[in-house]
Parts: structure tokens; C-alpha cells; sequence
């Protein structure tokens, strides 16, 4: 079974908080880490379950914007 994880854009949507923003929340710590990286040559695509993005993560990431 496939599992679906959410794009960081998707992720950006889901919280309000823009794409850039949520890169650098991720490399300084203040973002939870992905789910899943994927690479393909020298480009990393990040993943979340929908599961760790929740309702009370996504006020908790809007407060800090």
C-alpha cells in the first residue's frame, strides 16, 4: 500500500505559512522534521503524514510567523 505524504506545499497550505518559511523552520529546528525525504540527483523533496500536521501543530506554526 502506498503511503500519501503531504508537499511542502501542501503542508504550506495546511498551515498558512509560506513555503520559504517553512524551509527555514525545518533546518533551524522550529518546524517538525519531515516524515520523508526523497533525493534525486542533488534535490531533496521533504514529506509529512497528514497525521503530523494537525490542527494543533498548525496554530502553534502560525504563532510564531
Amino acid at each position: 500500500m502506498t503511503t500519501k505524504y503531504l508537499s511542502i506545499d501542501e503542508a504550506s497550505q495546511r498551515t498558512g505559512v509560506r513555503r520559504t518559511t517553512i524551509l527555514y523552520r525545518v533546518y533551524s529546528g522550529r518546524f517538525p522534521e519531515p516524515d520523508a525525504i526523497v533525493t534525486h540527483k542533488r534535490t531533496a523533496t521533504l514529506g509529512w503524514l497528514p497525521e503530523t500536521r494537525s490542527e494543533e501543530h498548525t496554530s502553534e506554526l502560525q504563532s510564531h510567523y
